[in-house]
C-alpha cells in the first residue's frame, strides 16, 4: 500500500555520532484504503531504492551507460540503471552469489557455505567486482547473478490508536571503509523523503513480539538505540489502556545509548514515569570512565527482575543480536543462577521455558 509522509524528523540534528529519524506515515484524506491494521510489536516493510552514487559506481565498473536493456524475472524488461536502482541487491553480498560464481564461472575456492558467508560479510557488489576482475568484462551478464532487492523490515514505533498513522524509528547508515563511502539502502532512501511524498509499505505481523493479553502482567523492556522503537508502541498502548480504565501491571525499561545527547523520547519517558506507567533505567556507555551497558543496569536491579520473573512478567529484548542480546542473556542467566539458586543448566532450561511460554520475546537483528 501507499502512505503519505507526515513527518520525517531527525531526532539528533546536532550529533556527529549518528543520525536517528522518526518517520510518521498517514493515509491521505482521499484514500479509499482499509484502515491501517497493525499492533505494537509488528513490522513495517519498505521497498527502498539503491543510492544513485552506488548505482553509477557499479555501472562504471561494468563499462555500462545504464541505458542497456535487461530482462529481469518477475519484472520484465528494464534499463540497466533501473535494474540496479530499483530491483537488484548491490549493497550486500549474498553468499548464494558466490556459489553461482564458483559453479558456473569457476571463480573462487570456497569449500562450504560457512566460508562463503565469511567472505561475503560486510562486502557489497563493488567489492566483488574489484576482487574478481573478469566480472567487469561481463557487462549486463553480471546482473543475472545478483539477488532481488529485498524489502527492509522496521519495528513499528507507535500504537495503532486511530487506524490512520504509523511511525518507525531508523538510523541513517553512512560510513567509510576501504577508502569508499558506504550506504544503507533503506535508511538513506528514507532520509530523503519529504512531507506529502508517497511511500510503498506493507505491514507484517510479528507473532513473537506481542504485548501480554492480560494488561496486568508485568513487562520488562530491554533495548538500545533504535531498539527502543517497539517499546514506544507498547507505552503508547499502555497510556491509552490506562485512560480507558484498564488495570496495568508494572513496566520497566532498560535502555542503552552512548550518552544523554542521543537519548530518544526522553520527554515522553519522563511523562510516563510521572504517570506511574514506567520506570526507566538508563545506561549511557560513554558518560563515565567505565563502559555501562543495559546488562550492568540489569545487574543493579537483579532482585527486582527476579521478583518480576516470579510474578509471571514478560521480558522483551530488541536490538543487536551480536551485542545486546548476548549481554542480556548472560545477565539473565546470572540472575537465575544467583537469586533462583539454579545450576547453569537449570538457568538455561528456565530461559528456554520462558521462551516457550512466550514470556521471553526477542526482536534482534
Amino acid at each position: 500500500m501507499q502512505l503519505s509522509i507526515l513527518h520525517n524528523d531527525c531526532l539528533t540534528p546536532d550529533s556527529t555520532e549518528k543520525s536517528l529519524y522518526l518517520l510518521t506515515l498517514t493515509q491521505s484524506q482521499s484514500s479509499t484504503e482499509e484502515p491501517l491494521n497493525y499492533q505494537p510489536g509488528d513490522w513495517l516493510t519498505v521497498q527502498a531504492h539503491n543510492h544513485p552514487k552506488m548505482v553509477n559506481a557499479v555501472l562504471e565498473k561494468l563499462n555500462l551507460s545504464g541505458r542497456e536493456l535487461i530482462e529481469l524475472r518477475r519484472v520484465g524488461e528494464v534499463t540497466a540503471y533501473d535494474a540496479l536502482h530499483k530491483h537488484l541487491e548491490i549493497t550486500q553480498l549474498n553468499p548464494a552469489i558466490l556459489n553461482k560464481l564458483q559453479r558456473q564461472l569457476k571463480l573462487g575456492q570456497w569449500h562450504d557455505r560457512q566460508e562463503m558467508m565469511t567472505f561475503s560479510k560486510d562486502k557489497d557488489i563493488l567489492d566483488l567486482l574489484d576482487y574478481f576482475e573478469p566480472l567487469k568484462t561481463m557487462g549486463c551478464e553480471v546482473m543475472r547473478f545478483l539477488s532481488p532487492l529485498a524489502p527492509r523490515y522496521y519495528s513499528i514505533a507507535s500504537a495503532n490508536l486511530d487506524n490512520q498513522q504509523v511511525s518507525i524509528l531508523y538510523r541513517q547508515v553512512r560510513y567509510t571503509r576501504d577508502g569508499r563511502q558506504r550506504f544503507g539502502v533503506a535508511s538513506n532512501f528514507l532520509a530523503q523523503l519529504k512531507p506529502n511524498e508517497k511511500l510503498d509499505i506493507e505491514f507484517n505481523v510479528n507473532p513473537t513480539f506481542k504485548m501480554p493479553a492480560d494488561s496486568t502482567t508485568p513487562i520488562v523492556m530491554i533495548g538500545s538505540g533504535t531498539g527502543l522503537a517497539p517499546f514506544m508502541g507498547f507505552m503508547q498502548q499502555r497510556e491509552h489502556d490506562m485512560k480507558m480504565g484498564k488495570s496495568l501491571g508494572e513496566a520497566r525499561l532498560f535502555y542503552g545509548e552512548i550518552d544523554r545527547q542521543h537519548s530518544l523520547f526522553s520527554e515522553a519517558i519522563q511523562r510516563w514515569d510521572r504517570m506511574k506507567l514506567l520506570q526507566c533505567h538508563y545506561a549511557f556507555s560513554r558518560e563515565q570512565e567505565a563502559k555501562c551497558y543495559v546488562q550492568h543496569r540489569m545487574a543493579e536491579q537483579a532482585e527486582v527482575l527476579w521478583s518480576l520473573a516470579e510474578q509471571g512478567a514478560c521480558f522483551y529484548v530488541c536490538g543487536s543480536q551480536d551485542h545486546l542480546a548476548v549481554g542480556v542473556k548472560a545477565q539473565m542467566l546470572s540472575i537465575f543462577e544467583t537469586l533462583g539458586e539454579m545450576s547453569p543448566s537449570q538457568a538455561q532450561a528456565y530461559w528456554d521455558h520462558l521462551r516457550e511460554q512466550k514470556r521471553l520475546q526477542q526482536d534482534v537483528y
